[in-house]
């Protein structure tokens, strides 16, 4: 990298993770004052308020501004969201385990003094008031679990770049002004539907006047700079924030600012993860190639911008409750762009903009942001060999995805035939049409392993003796293997109605409370039909909860199937009482059920069937439910680092595991060091799932040794490799290229391995800043890939 990227890059892995309380008070003091405001004007007002008065700066070398704190490297809190947990855990920020923030003391007397005029306000507070009181212990039951969405805006989305580039803030701000005078006042939504275009035209005027801010500032640098080349691009920095986002986008350079100033907006109006960038070389390249030909920019400057660009993503950054931070450390904010697949003709999209996001993140090395790699029969070889690259750097961010299956996939869960082929990733997993999806993917967790526990046990919990779910039955009674199935299955669908009953409150509680204008305006049919994001805007809308352990329960399941019923090598009686007393005094037993009951990942149809079982019983109780948006449930079978706070709350299980041990990771790998046979094998047992079934993917890691990219040939087989995902019925995979005893090391010395990136799951994340229990688990991951 150039001594610019080089100096930029440093700076930010130099500073320290601060809280930053700016927005909270500038948020609050808005609120205050417009108490007698509709619900979307407060929320427009408090926009405005916030990008007219928070501070800003543009730093030394850079070529793109923004900012969404004060600092290099910190997160803002969100009062109006998460007032309640904020007052109760900000002195944790420093010192729990994992995504430690610093927090002065005169922060929290700021943000205690602010609080009490959100108490009682505040989203998670409003949603807890909507709970009755027979239904929180299955709440506590930690069974089922949704502490994100309930102190968060719901993020996921993608916004419409191709449209915001190619028309302007000005002309959509005159859009709703000509559907505000053409409103009927007979029609009973008209109140409502004028509300909504106030709030959103207000909405695009605070980040048209947040620009501007930039424009007069970098005005100013550039009359007291020296430097004559850091003076033009000052002035050229200056105009581009003049003109974007009101007007349309005419130069490469100011697509990257429009794109960037879109993302931070969409940030600071609310808190939601996985605000993504969609199919950048489908909007972003005729803007490139555009100034190339013209010779505006060539190769070299264009990859300098790009990397600009995420370095400004990578200052993003989430403060989330203790109880999120298990569950999602890094943390995942999963800003993901996604390169490749193909056009409406079904050609393939590949071009200079593909290489280019590779190469930069190659380049630049850090979390953010993440990279999906759309492969079809027909992706060009260019591209393999550009991932297959990266992979082999050690970055461990790019992800590889089957374009064909995946566009079955949307197509079962509703997304029309034309739109079918246009869809991008965010978060983990989820496939999102550009522009036009509300996905509310990640939307709680279901513990199947723990349905699995309680199946076996009549509904009571193994390590405490409480009776969580419902009556099954006592399983030592159990005459049929088919039995201890239909009792996980009852278990499965208990919980998961309960936990649909959790999310639906909790999306209510969205639309009524937080309406999102900004949002509204990049997002199609919003607009159009005068319906807030929040209140089923969207063409598309959907929630996805997440099933966790899947693969735990299968390999239980055959553990039963052969030694209990099939072999009959020991009762159920007695396997129930070893895992009860968590194998004490019984680890001959353990080790039977460890090692000779076959496992998946090893290519064997029982095993892998049984699997499946496990997984799309949670698919089958999702099916049919509704959102409050008008959209679907739909099933998601990745977890981030869900797998270890789940496990903590499991006990033993048939498949050898101990108590508190974590669940299979990622969604659907093999429990470490069982799949034993290789990664094709991993491969072909991961593509007997219904993948298809689960809407919003599955996630599948594979950790590979650096040796694996040695020998002549190593990249073209591994390339092969690659692609051989479509074939075998793979929703995704990604990578980790690192010996263990690498990992060991950067454990020991943080210091030293700063800018160590792993993938977690489906995300990347610092491997330092993780908590050690997530640093052991993805230490744990023994199997590596060899040929």
């Amino acid at each position: 990298m150039n001594d610019r990227i080089a100096k930029l890059r440093n700076t930010f892995l130099s500073a320290a993770r601060m809280a930053d309380t700016e927005r909270a008070v500038l948020i609050t003091e808005s609120y205050k004052k417009n108490e007698d405001k509709s619900e979307p004007m407060k929320r427009a007002l408090a926009l405005r308020h916030l990008m007219d008065k928070m501070s800003i700066n543009i730093h030394e070398n850079e070529l793109l501004v923004g900012c969404h704190t004060q600092f290099v490297r910190s997160a803002p809190l969100f009062p109006e969201y998460s007032g309640g947990w904020i007052s109760a855990q900000m002195d944790d920020f420093p010192t729990r385990p994992g995504d430690k923030f610093d927090i002065t003391e005169d922060q929290k007397a700021t943000m205690r003094k602010l609080l009490e005029y959100w108490k009682g306000r505040s989203l998670d507070e409003r949603i807890m008031a909507c709970v009755p009181d027979e239904f929180k212990p299955v709440l506590d039951s930690k069974v089922i679990y949704n502490a994100s969405y309930a102190a968060k805006s719901p993020g996921h989305l993608v916004p419409n770049y191709e449209y915001l580039l190619k028309n302007g803030l000005d002309k959509i701000i005159q859009r709703c002004e000509k559907r505000m005078h053409a409103l009927d006042m007979y029609n009973d939504d008209y109140v409502e539907k004028r509300e909504f275009y106030l709030s959103t035209i207000e909405s695009m005027k605070a980040a048209i006047s947040y620009m501007k801010r930039f424009s007069e500032l970098a005005k100013k640098m550039a009359e007291t700079e020296k430097d004559a080349l850091r003076k033009q691009e000052l002035i050229k920095i200056a105009e581009n924030c003049a003109k974007i986002p009101a007007k349309p986008a005419s130069s490469y350079w100011e697509a990257l600012q429009f794109i960037l100033l879109v993302q931070l907006t969409i940030q600071l109006e609310g808190n939601g993860l996985a605000i993504s960038l969609g199919r950048m070389d489908k909007y972003l390249y005729p803007y490139y190639k555009a100034d190339i030909d013209a010779g505006e920019i060539d190769k070299k400057h264009a990859l300098e911008l790009m990397e600009c660009l995420y370095l400004k993503l990578s200052e993003i950054d989430k403060i989330a409750s203790n109880e999120s931070a298990a569950v999602n450390t890094g943390p995942a904010h999963g800003q993901t762009i996604t390169i490749g697949g193909t056009l409406e003709d079904g050609s393939d999209i590949t071009n200079d903009i593909s290489i280019l996001v590779l190469e930069a993140d190659r380049r630049i090395g850090l979390a953010q942001p993440d990279i999906a790699v759309r492969i079809h029969k027909g992706t060009s070889q260019r591209l393999i060999d550009a991932a297959t690259k990266n992979v082999k750097s050690g970055l461990n961010k790019v992800k590889i995805y089957n374009d064909e299956l995946i566009e079955r996939a949307v197509k079962m869960v509703g997304i029309s035939h034309e739109d079918a082929y246009n869809f991008s990733f965010l978060g983990c997993s989820e496939p999102v049409i550009d522009g036009k999806t509300n996905s509310w993917g990640n939307s709680g967790h279901l513990n199947l392993a723990k349905c699995f526990e309680l199946a076996l046990n009549d509904g009571r919990c193994m390590l405490t003796n409480q009776q969580m779910g419902p009556n099954t039955g006592d399983s030592s009674s159990f005459s049929c293997f088919d039995d201890v199935k239909e009792a996980y299955r009852k278990q499965v669908d208990y919980f998961t109605d309960n936990l649909v009953k959790y999310d639906r409150v909790i999306d209510m509680c969205h639309k009524r409370y937080l309406s999102l204008p900004f949002c509204s305006v990049v997002i199609d049919d919003c607009i159009e039909k005068g319906v807030d994001f929040e209140r089923g805007g969207a063409k598309y809308n959907f929630i996805s909860p997440l099933g966790v352990g899947p693969i735990t329960v299968g390999d239980s399941l055959v553990a039963i199937k052969k030694l209990v019923y099939d072999d009959k090598k020991l009762s159920m009686g007695k396997l129930i009482n070893a895992l009860k007393s968590d194998f004490s005094e019984e680890e001959p037993l353990r080790l039977m059920l460890k090692n000779k009951a076959p496992k998946y990942g090893n290519d064997i149809d029982e095993v892998d069937e049984m699997s499946d079982f496990a997984m799309t019983v949670f698919c089958d109780a999702l099916e049919g439910h509704k959102d409050a948006r008008g959209g679907v449930f739909t099933a998601g079978i990745y977890y981030l680092t869900a797998n270890i706070p789940n496990g903590e709350r499991t006990a033993a299980t048939p498949n050898g595991r101990h108590a508190g041990e974590p669940l299979n990771d990622g969604g659907i790998s093999p429990t470490h060091g069982d799949d034993k046979s290789g990664a094709t094998a991993v491969l072909k047992s991961a593509g007997k799932l219904s993948n298809v079934r689960a809407g919003h993917g599955s996630v599948l890691n594979q950790l590979i040794h650096p040796t694996i990219f040695k020998g002549e040939d190593s990249e073209k087989i591994f390339g092969e490799f690659m692609r051989s995902i479509v074939d075998c019925e793979v929703w995704e995979t990604q990578f980790n290229v690192v010996t263990k005893e690498d990992l060991i090391r950067a454990q020991e010395h943080p210091d030293e391995y700063r800018s160590l990136v792993v993938r977690v799951a489906g995300y990347s994340a610092f491997f330092t800043i993780l908590g050690k229990d997530v640093q052991n688990d993805i230490i744990n991951r023994t199997s590596l890939m060899e040929y």
